[in-house]
């Protein structure tokens, strides 16, 4: 079984991503953003520029129906559905970590959970300052709310640089009474394009329950 490469492991607790470059050609996603396309494969959305203060809408999305392997978490009420032909789930390093790897590329997975429920904002606070511990020049590209399988939780991409090479982290942030969960996908920002709709299936298939308040009464 294929590792994560050493230099994505420096990274799996950073959030570090890659540095957008010059714009040239504009598209859309499947979800209908406008993004900026670069020659050199690169992309960003076209908000990221020209609209950085709107307020985003906020997305509801659900687990794809292939996605029919589930990760439990140990504690929390955490759970990872994901298309076992499409994702390999490698051993923990530590406990509260979680690694995946997409069989067909160099595109990577990592749950980060932890017990404590640490508020969603303060959470992705952590998230870009750690990352910037890594790359100096690390920054939010990509934030908006989204429902996911009927929990709200906070979507972000973060960029940065590390040691002369660019990386992008698209990843669901969230903390509440069940504990906290940095669930991140990530590559390098060439070949993002090329796996962004397999990391945004991965992402769908995380399932929050909170715990019932009434339960047991």
């Amino acid at each position: 079984m294929r590792a994560i490469p050493p230099i994505f492991f420096a990274l799996l607790l950073l959030g570090a991503g890659s540095v957008a470059v010059a714009q040239t050609i504009k598209a859309r996603t499947e979800s209908g953003r406008e993004v900026i396309l670069s020659p050199d494969g690169t992309w960003k959305y076209v908000s990221e520029d020209a609209d950085s203060h709107a307020a985003p809408s906020t997305v509801g999305m659900t687990k794809p129906a292939s996605a029919k392997s589930e990760y439990k978490a140990k504690h929390g009420g955490f759970s990872i559905w994901y298309d076992e032909s499409k994702w390999v789930q490698s051993q923990t390093d530590e406990e509260g970590r979680i690694e995946f790897r997409l069989k067909r590329g160099d595109a990577y997975a990592v749950a980060i959970i932890e017990e404590l429920g640490v508020p969603t904002a303060t959470l992705k606070e952590i998230a870009l300052e750690n990352a910037k511990k890594a790359a100096p020049d690390a920054k939010v590209v990509f934030e908006e709310p989204r429902t996911i399988n009927g929990t709200e939780l906070v979507c972000m991409k973060i960029e940065g640089t590390v040691k002369g090479i660019p990386f992008r982290y698209f990843g669901y942030y969230y903390g509440g009474k069940s504990g906290s969960i940095q669930l991140l996908t990530f590559t390098g920002t060439q070949i993002f394009p090329k796996y962004e709709q397999d990391f945004l299936e991965f992402l769908n298939g995380l399932v929050i329950k909170e715990p019932n308040p009434d339960a047991g009464n």
